[in-house]
């Protein structure tokens, strides 16, 4: 196919691909540049950034996939990323992706990109699901009112033909023939900025006009003359909604010639929405679809991943055994542990992101989203948190990872710092452990259902604190469109996962492999057993804070031990207590004849409230971005666990 063909390049283009969320972006992106893509992040922010290659008849394209907004003055940090990017000198052109099943709303923001002064061409895109819909759009019309060239484009099989269509019209395009009319007074603003602006003068003066706050900002820079005209010109409140008014008037000029409706309406949406977004039934099919989706995806990558960690892990102590020593002792404990971790996190967490991805490729995902925003409003986040903070319930350190879905930085940083709190499997099986081995299976019951319910609280309070105390410089609440219902695209759900894999492996995996080395470390030397390591030595040291919460040394030290893994408390005891790990009977005396139930109640507590485990704070400082961040966090973490335990322990031992 022409689009994707490998030859010399004579030329080369930068093209820009922009559009709003649900016009089938992504789909276009991947299809266009196949698997020549490079993953990171935009200089400065935590929004992902793609670029992507493609090659037809002799010219290069590097594609840069902005991110979705729906216009071009700043709202939010995506819209800030797009803005500043176009007006960076970087593109030599535009894809404008337009949804032909909303082919008004869709064209907002060509009506801003025009005034760039860049060569631009339309993408017409899912014409496929808009006639699902009863609209047809006539592409050659579009193309004659707007000024610009318009490629129809099926979002769900974007064929060679189309894509070689569409490369050649990028190669020809020429600058805007039209565009919509302005008031007179932005035509004066734009002569009076001029050039000494760093982008289209016509483009500043509608920007300025709609109280950008980043050019404004520029102008201080001009002379006292120029500025003043300008701050003259900014103070008429007419100007602003007359320029809406003529884009608007722009597109539904070039719509009634191009757009037709049939009377069949919206009526495969309007009708799954009667369920899907009612108040009672849609929430109840989101609360069975998201953690039915939860356990899918654990279950096929345990089925991958969890094959390999197992076998590692059984192979670690024959690994051991035949090269004694420290080196052994490293490959054995840390190395495999952390290679084994890496490979059953990665295939778990691409198995929830294709699963995610398929649903969010439906249109179904963003009905959760709408859903679940009024829950999560008053804790600063937005629905958007809703699916990783399911997902905690399953894994933290995949939760963590999927925090990506929230597109706010200040959303996403109340997001990650509230997942911690919530308690995993591996906490609730050490919860139900020790509960069931000390105390009577009613009252195993009602511990472990009371100390789940303060971990969610915990959660709650540290998003309630810090949307009271974190400033807002987006202080937007949540703006989507819902998208049309359609057959999902497997090439841009491959297209996701393979983005999030590769995120994951340049951070956490990293991480990972890092922290286990100085867990081993920590845990072996200087003795060559955890007895004699600096764990167990300031195990000794905090015993005056163990006693105080009413356990002992051992705990203290199974406690600290449990950051490997939550799973690990118990063997970790059973060492200590110099009995068997499989002995389970034995465990149990030991740990009943040990610690007072009101010990144990703090132990439990302490235990679920505690950092979380290595692969999970791996997780966390790849996504905070820094470790001064993670270990705020974590010290907050111990800190609380610490001082709840302390309360729970004095109150139980006076009731």
């Amino acid at each position: 196919m022409g689009a994707l063909r490998n030859h010399p390049a004579r030329k080369s283009l930068t093209v820009a691909v922009a559009g709003q969320p649900n016009t089938g972006k992504s789909t276009l992106f991947n299809r266009l540049t196949g698997l020549n893509q490079r993953v990171g992040n935009w200089t400065g922010k935590t929004v992902d950034r793609k670029e992507g290659m493609a090659f037809w008849n002799g010219v290069a394209f590097t594609f840069v996939d902005l991110p979705g907004c729906y216009g071009m003055t700043p709202h939010s940090p995506e819209e800030e990323v797009a803005r500043d990017y176009l007006l960076s000198g970087g593109p030599d052109a535009v894809l404008a992706v337009v949804n032909a099943a909303s082919v008004e709303r869709s064209l907002y923001i060509v009506s801003e990109l025009v005034a760039l002064g860049l060569p631009v061409v339309v993408a017409l895109n899912m014409t496929d699901v808009a006639e699902q819909e009863g609209r047809a759009v006539d592409a050659v019309a579009l193309s004659s009112a707007l000024g610009l060239p318009v490629i129809p484009l099926v979002g769900t099989a974007v064929d060679g033909t189309a894509a070689d269509v569409l490369l050649r019209a990028l190669a020809e395009a020429s600058r805007p023939a039209s565009m919509p009319a302005v008031p007179a007074k932005v035509s004066l603003l734009a002569e009076i900025i001029g050039t000494a602006l760093p982008c289209a003068p016509l483009w500043a003066a509608c920007k300025l006009f709609e109280g950008d706050e980043g050019l404004l900002a520029r102008t201080e820079t001009l002379s006292g003359e120029r500025r003043e005209a300008i701050r003259v010109l900014l103070g008429d409140p007419s100007v602003a909604p007359e320029l809406y008014a003529s884009r608007q008037a722009w597109i539904d000029a070039a719509c009634g010639k191009a757009v037709r409706t049939s009377g069949t309406g919206r009526g495969l949406t309007e009708r799954w929405d009667r369920v899907f977004l009612h108040p009672l039934w849609g929430r109840l099919a989101a609360f069975l679809v998201i953690p039915a989706g939860c356990v899918l995806g654990a279950a096929l990558g345990m089925m991958t991943g969890g094959l390999v960690l197992f076998a590692v892990l059984a192979w670690a102590p024959d690994l051991k055994a035949a090269y004694p020593g420290p080196l052994g002792s490293l490959a054995a404990d840390a190395l495999l542990p952390a290679f084994g971790w890496v490979v059953a996190l990665l295939s778990m967490i691409s198995a929830l992101y294709a699963i995610f991805s398929f649903l969010e490729d439906t249109g179904y995902l963003a009905r959760v989203v709408y859903l679940m925003d009024s829950f999560l409003s008053g804790l600063g986040i937005d629905g958007k948190s809703a699916i990783p903070l399911m997902m905690g319930f399953l894994c933290n350190t995949v939760s963590i990872a999927g925090s990506r879905v929230v597109d706010s930085p200040r959303r996403r940083l109340i997001t990650l710092c509230m997942l911690p709190f919530i308690p995993c499997s591996g906490q609730m099986g050490v919860a139900f452990l020790f509960a069931f081995a000390l105390f009577p299976a009613g009252t195993a019951l009602l511990v472990v259902l009371g100390v789940s319910c303060l971990n969610l609280l915990m959660a709650g309070a540290v998003g309630k604190i810090m949307h009271a105390t974190l400033p807002d410089r987006y202080a937007n609440g949540l703006i989507m469109e819902l998208p049309l219902y359609h057959r999902p695209n497997f090439r841009t759900i491959f297209g996701n996962v393979r983005t999030r894999a590769v995120l994951f492996l340049r951070g956490a995996a990293v991480n990972i492999f890092a922290a286990l080395i100085i867990v081993w470390a920590i845990s072996t030397f200087p003795g060559g057993t955890v007895e004699t390591s600096w764990l167990y030595r300031f195990g000794r040291w905090l015993e005056p804070l163990g006693s105080f919460l009413g356990f002992d040394w051992r705990f203290t030290v199974a406690l600290l031990s449990s950051f490997v893994a939550k799973e690990t408390t118990a063997g970790t005891l059973a060492v200590l207590f110099s009995v068997g790990a499989t002995d389970h009977e034995a465990v149990v005396q030991a740990l009943r004849a040990s610690i007072t139930p009101a010990g144990a109640l703090a132990f439990i507590v302490a235990s679920n409230l505690y950092i979380p485990c290595i692969a999970s704070i791996s997780v966390l400082r790849s996504e905070l971005g820094s470790w001064g961040r993670t270990l705020a966090l974590l010290a907050a973490m111990f800190a609380l666990a610490m001082g709840m335990a302390c309360a729970v322990y004095h109150i139980a031992v006076f009731v």
